[in-house]
């Protein structure tokens, strides 16, 4: 069965109907990165009990989750590991539409201990070996029509990685930079020696640089949710990350844990339609930064299209960074706190990234953050990264200076500091052509003038659903008070527990025999005054739960009836909103959500 974005059910309208502010030339189409994205979730499930894990802890259980693994047989499937502590002592690799699933990051957790070896814990990537070939027309920023010397490499439905030399930009070249201008997508239709493709060019490409385009096969549909990561060792030397991908598409990481990693919790290249959602990530063994220690989530080399939204970064060097060419993808309505670096004032490190080597188009929307930072270290970004509505904390803003090549034509927009700590709450901005307005920089708005902001969203147009009803959106910049808004990332943290969001609809055991809750029904969904539910053939005593969006349970109820005939359960005292509803019985826990309307 296919979902597009099931659970978050995000609306999405034309690019046309927003973004008023930023002229059309220095925008991209953010929108359909929900429309092209596809995450699907299994109709199978193996259990890793059943290949001889133990989850004690103690017993490295790494054979048994690789048997489970192989025992989908290459079918789209859960690998599902109860409650329990995983000791692995080794590497381990994902194939395509395998997903690693817990019983919840509190529940499940999946202990790595590689012995010191700098490798990553979990890879979910493929090699590729395709040639390139020329791309001779169709180079203009928002083309979906490009010309190609050997249109016989391709076939339409193809994923495709487009790329090209750097150019004049690269002041800081090293090897593994190389053609970092380029994107991914896929071919919608052939005409002569044309490619149509699905998301169009988000940058002007040369001639003078040499683009081209070749097939790439990308390994998809894999995941891991509903589960906890913890890295054991630490390597003397060299890095490693938690989790890994490359050439990855439509794969997931949801409702997972990551507490300590050696280098980035989440390390991505090369991927196209990456969804990382309802996650914790926290701390690390050093925070240096030397192979991505200490870091929390880095889009490198081409990455695309991702959506990284609604999580919690903790106690990071660089809680979310672009690098190396990644465009077109959303950082949205995320919380970041406690940075740390190693070097001196340990707290003024970029939780929010922009790290060189060209990353270009990229939005960040809603996020609270300590410290937005875009440095040169590597060289300059590209443009038209855009920073709306986002508040710095801490240090601030801050764009550094270089006297090789500066980054321009970003676009700053809605956002706003806080702090009044000396040498606090900073709006530094170097280069040329930055796009500002409506930025709220300790109660002064900048540019003077810009006081009416009339965008809610670069790629909605209403709040996610993990928004809380009676919650203000957008909660960040004009016309929202300077720093009252909140976010939901941010409650959960502050909350003190819930920190990860497990998708919707987890059906914990779903090879049990029809006399379970896998046959469970709910209606009317929305429902105003009642809720029908049935279990054909169940005589089961089931335990309800209604939990809000922050986790906090509202009502609950124990059925004992045959519930061969429905059961109605009122909801007069329960207020509108979106909730999620847990049906237990003794074998089986299922997730459901529900709208209730008044």
């Amino acid at each position: 069965m296919k979902y597009l974005l099931s659970i978050l059910s995000i609306a999405i309208v034309s690019i046309s109907a927003v973004a008023q502010v930023i002229p059309e030339d220095r925008r991209v189409d953010w929108s359909v990165i929900l429309d092209n994205m596809e995450i699907t979730q299994p109709d199978m499930q193996v259990d890793v009990m059943d290949y001889g894990a133990t989850g004690n802890g103690i017993t490295d259980d790494r054979q048994a989750v690789i048997n489970a693994i192989s025992g989908l047989g290459g079918e789209h499937g859960y690998v599902y590991f109860p409650p329990g502590r995983y000791l692995i002592k080794g590497p381990i690799d994902l194939p395509d539409s395998c997903v690693l699933k817990g019983d919840g990051s509190g529940n499940t957790t999946l202990l790595f201990d590689l012995e010191g070896e700098a490798t990553n814990c979990i890879s979910i990537s493929k090699a590729q070996a395709q040639d390139f070939t020329n791309i001779t027309g169709g180079l203009n920023k928002g083309n979906n029509l490009i010309t190609i010397e050997d249109p016989g490499l391709f076939t339409p439905g193809d994923y495709i990685e487009i790329r090209q030399e750097n150019g004049s930009w690269d002041v800081v070249p090293i090897s593994w930079a190389d053609y970092s201008v380029g994107q991914l997508t896929r071919v919608s239709s052939i005409v002569d020696n044309n490619l149509l493709i699905e998301s169009g060019l988000r940058i002007d490409y040369s001639a003078e640089l040499n683009p081209e385009v070749r097939p790439v096969v990308p390994i998809s549909n894999s995941g891991i949710q509903c589960l906890k990561i913890q890295r054991l060792d630490e390597p003397v030397e060299g890095s490693g990350a938690n989790i890994y991908m490359y050439m990855a598409a439509n794969c997931f990481v949801r409702g997972v844990e990551s507490d300590t990693s050696v280098g980035a919790h989440v390390a991505v290249y090369s991927s196209l339609n990456i969804l990382i959602d309802g996650n914790y990530f926290h701390h690390a063994f050093t925070f240096d930064g030397t192979g991505m220690r200490g870091y929390g989530i880095a889009l490198s080399m081409h990455t695309s299209e991702c959506l990284i939204t609604n999580n919690i970064f903790r106690y990071l060097r660089h809680a979310m960074m672009i690098k190396t060419g990644s465009n077109g993808n959303i950082f949205s309505y995320n919380y970041s706190i406690e940075p740390h670096r190693s070097e001196p004032i340990p707290d003024a490190s970029g939780d929010i990234s922009f790290h060189g080597h060209y990353p270009f188009s990229n939005l960040w929307e809603g996020n609270i953050a300590q410290n937005i930072v875009i440095d040169h270290y590597w060289g300059p970004s590209g443009p038209y990264n855009t920073l709306f509505r986002n508040r710095a904390e801490l240090w601030g803003i801050i764009m550094t200076t270089s006297t090789l090549k500066e980054t321009d034509k970003q676009n700053f927009v809605g956002s706003e500091t806080t702090s009044t700590e000396l040498l606090h709450g900073l709006y530094v901005l170097t280069g040329t052509d930055q796009l500002e307005y409506g930025n709220n920089i300790l109660g002064n708005i900048l540019p003077p003038g810009t006081t009416d902001l009339p965008d809610n969203s670069y790629y909605l147009d209403e709040a996610p659903d993990f928004w809380g009803e009676f919650m203000e959106w957008p909660s960040v910049g004009i016309p929202v008070e300077l720093g009252t808004g909140n976010i939901p990332a941010r409650m959960r943290y502050e909350s003190g527990q819930n920190y990860t969001i497990c998708p919707d609809s987890i059906i914990t055991d779903i090879d049990e025999p029809a006399n379970t809750l896998s046959d469970l029904r709910i209606w009317p969904n929305p429902a105003t005054s009642y809720l029908n539910i049935s279990v054909p053939g169940s005589n089961s005593t089931i335990s309800i739960s209604l939990y809000n969006l922050l986790g906090k349970t509202e009502y609950s109820w124990i059925i004992k009836n045959n519930f061969n005939e429905p059961i109605t359960i009122p909801l007069d005292h329960v207020r509108r909103g979106i909730y999620l509803v847990t049906f237990v019985d003794d074998k089986t826990t299922i997730t459901r959500k529900l709208i209730v309307t008044k």
